[in-house]
């Protein structure tokens, strides 16, 4: 499958009534607030390894520990699973709620939203979907952490000094640890080992589509050369990053796309999945997803990304006016875009 074969086609929440291939600008009350959502047209229901995938990228399972004098252990504990987006990604958190059937989205600061489970009812739903479709980066270990939390919670352990402690510890090994005044209060807690996930294979082409819609950037570079008439070069470039803790796991996505290379920024323990060869991109990284899509505002970038591949391969770029043309799509990519909605 080529670059030609790629069908274009986007999905906005499915409450939305909207024609095919339409593109909507609307906007939404959300926790008394009103913000401006683009969306592409297309009601589609996530794939469960979109979700798995996408929780690995941009979701969090955490504990609140709040200071409260009318429990037992003088604080209150609440186990949280959330994911924070962007304004614009409003119709994605939508269709995540949809596929759970429960939670919260909520403003969460000036730019972003926050999509939240807290009740423990409704965290079972969480706990049975990651049970069957696991996650694969280092995140699995906090999510097993998290669920031996909710099991404590479940059973109101937690209300005893014992069960209190387990919890603390449980907290001290997820995410970023205590925070600095649980730190201070409770400075004998020993962090519980974190569990070591062996199998970091990639099971489905969904779990790619959802980790690269948190992780996943689509790059047009345009540079200068010696060795062209107008003396600029275009170069695309397909990118996910990740804490160097999970290059393994990066290697694997290697494997799935069948291109790509590993490159380490060891001073910002950042590990980077690149692809930059123009056949690759081409032949596999847009056919890929154009079968298995993007959602929400990135997939702007997917179809902007491959109107410049398409100018490319006919050698547009060669000329003024392609140039300019691949001048323009660049100006409405990725953070150039976004500053311009906020």
């Amino acid at each position: 499958m080529g670059l030609f074969s790629v069908a274009q086609k986007a999905f906005i929440h499915s409450t939305i009534p909207t024609e095919k291939n339409l593109t909507l600008d609307y906007t939404e009350q959300v926790n008394d607030t009103t913000i401006s959502v683009k969306s592409m047209a297309g009601p589609d229901k996530l794939d469960p390894w979109f979700i798995t995938g996408f929780v690995d990228a941009e979701g969090c399972f955490t504990l609140g520990v709040f200071a409260d004098s009318n429990y037992k252990m003088a604080y209150r504990v609440q186990a949280i699973f959330k994911i924070t987006l962007d304004n614009k990604d409003y119709d994605l958190l939508c269709q995540i709620k949809d596929y759970f059937g429960a939670g919260s989205i909520t403003k969460h600061g000036n730019t972003t939203l926050q999509y939240t489970i807290k009740s423990l009812k409704y965290l079972n739903i969480i706990i049975s979907h990651f049970d069957k479709y696991p996650l694969i980066s280092k995140k699995w270990a906090d999510y097993q952490l998290f669920k031996s939390a909710v099991l404590l919670l479940k059973n109101k352990v937690h209300l005893t000094r014992e069960g209190f402690n387990k919890i603390l510890s449980i907290r001290a090994s997820i995410n970023l640890g205590l925070s600095e005044e649980l730190k201070r209060t409770f400075p004998n807690v020993t962090p519980m080992a974190r569990p070591l996930l062996l199998d970091r294979s990639v099971k489905d082409p969904n779990w790619l589509a959802g980790f690269t819609n948190g992780e996943g950037c689509f790059f047009i570079s345009i540079r200068k050369s010696s060795t062209t008439k107008l003396g600029k070069a275009v170069i695309l470039k397909f990118q996910i990053a990740q804490h160097s803790r999970d290059t393994e796991l990066m290697k694997n996505i290697i494997t799935t796309l069948g291109c790509g290379r590993i490159e380490l920024n060891l001073s910002r323990s950042v590990v980077y999945f690149v692809v930059t060869r123009f056949e690759d991109i081409t032949h596999k990284v847009l056919p890929f997803f154009g079968k298995y899509l993007i959602k929400g505002a990135k997939i702007s970038d997917y179809y902007n990304f491959k109107k410049a591949a398409i100018l490319i391969n006919k050698k547009a770029h060669l000329t003024e006016q392609g140039l300019s043309e691949i001048q323009f799509i660049k100006s409405n990519m990725n953070f150039v875009r976004n500053t311009s909605e906020k």
